[in-house]
């Protein structure tokens, strides 16, 4: 199956001439769950990786501190092994409680690794009244470099908009799936020659630990590419004449759009697409922009991917291929990879235009 993304309801070279230079070409990935090969572009399947190669480990620092829950001040936010957390995704159970904290720590990671380190309780006794403070952390005994987990698998003959390095047509995006210090996943990016791959490293390792749930375990997923054009969303960046030039677009058309609503109905609709994609646009919000120079030569950098929370949400339903508009009010879309980016923000992955291989930036918005 293809997914089709429908037309805009602008054309922006008529309603906004200021924003039609600034267009971009994106590919929208459109993944969805399936058993995808490593001969196949995925979503969170298994990696082309040759065996004499070695496996991406993250060496941190990992943010291991986890204080009280924000959003249940009686619950904690503990680390799991990589098999819990998928059988919590086919089973979900209610987060461990402070009572439970030890047991559902020690199960989870190996002792000789981990130990918890706590403040303002006593291990052996943890019927603590609500009102008490709560704060600890397991952290490492010793050097434990994490395991990372494959993210994306982009072949460039099935996805436009890639620019690999000369001779090479595969790129392996892999992270850690526990936080580091800026509350991301780190990642590691690799281009490579599929053809010259020929003995396959079958079993990677298994990270350490991960963060609880699944937030950051992809389920395998295939990928339907599609080509789309994309403007820029920073509106206060480029002046006042695109914001002026789309609320007379909305008068003359009668479209029933509050003129003082018109930006965030470009951003959602015309703008920038949602979901997983390749190069395009940043839809900015977290932050205003700013600049990411490339550390090595201080070129402006591009997006590569964005790792997405969801397919779209409430805002976005335009951006619904036709294929699945049966699924528009489900705004977290489980037939696909099922992510979630500090509770629903995307991670775009930046890198350097002049060369593949300058190192890449993380961005979260």
């Amino acid at each position: 199956m293809t997914r089709t993304t429908p037309p805009r309801a602008v054309d922006v070279a008529a309603a906004c001439p200021a924003l039609a230079p600034l267009a971009r070409p994106a590919t929208r990935l459109h993944p969805r769950s399936g058993t995808p090969s490593v001969y196949d572009s995925s979503i969170g399947g298994p990696l082309l990786w040759p065996t004499d190669e070695p496996w991406p480990h993250c060496h941190g620092p990992h943010n291991w501190d986890f204080l009280t829950n924000a959003w249940n001040p009686h619950e904690l936010n503990p680390l799991q092994s990589l098999v819990d957390a998928k059988l919590t995704r086919h089973d979900p159970e209610p987060w461990p409680s402070v009572a439970d904290v030890p047991s559902a720590m020690l199960s989870a990671v190996p002792r000789d690794i981990w130990e918890f380190e706590a403040s303002g309780f006593d291990l052996d006794n943890l019927n603590l009244p609500p009102s008490q403070p709560l704060a600890g952390r397991w952290k490492p005994t010793a050097h434990v470099p994490n395991a990372m987990l494959p993210v994306a698998q982009l072949y460039t003959r099935d996805v436009p908009g890639l620019r690999p390095p000369p001779g090479k047509d595969l790129l392996q995006i892999l992270w850690c799936p526990l936080d580091n210090a800026d509350a991301m996943p780190e990642t590691a990016l690799v281009w490579r020659t599929a053809a010259d791959v020929t003995d396959i490293l079958n079993t990677p390792p298994v990270p350490t630990a991960v963060e609880y749930g699944y937030d950051y375990i992809p389920l395998p997923c295939t990928v339907e590419p599609e080509r789309i054009i994309e403007y820029p969303s920073d509106f206060e960046e480029l002046g006042g004449e695109p914001l002026e030039q789309m609320r007379q677009w909305a008068s003359r058309q009668h479209t029933g759009i509050d003129p003082d609503d018109i930006e965030s109905w470009f951003i959602d609709n015309i703008c920038v697409a949602p979901g997983w994609k390749v190069g395009g646009h940043i839809r900015w919000g977290t932050t205003d922009p700013f600049p990411q120079p490339c550390p090595t030569c201080g070129t402006e950098t591009e997006p590569l991917l964005t790792v997405a929370s969801s397919e779209w949400d409430a805002g976005t339903h335009s951006w619904i291929p036709y294929e699945d508009q049966a699924l528009a009010g489900d705004y977290s879309t489980t037939t696909g990879p099922d992510v979630t980016i500090a509770r629903g923000y995307n991670m775009i992955l930046r890198v350097c235009p002049i060369s593949p291989d300058h190192p890449h930036i993380q961005l979260m918005q």
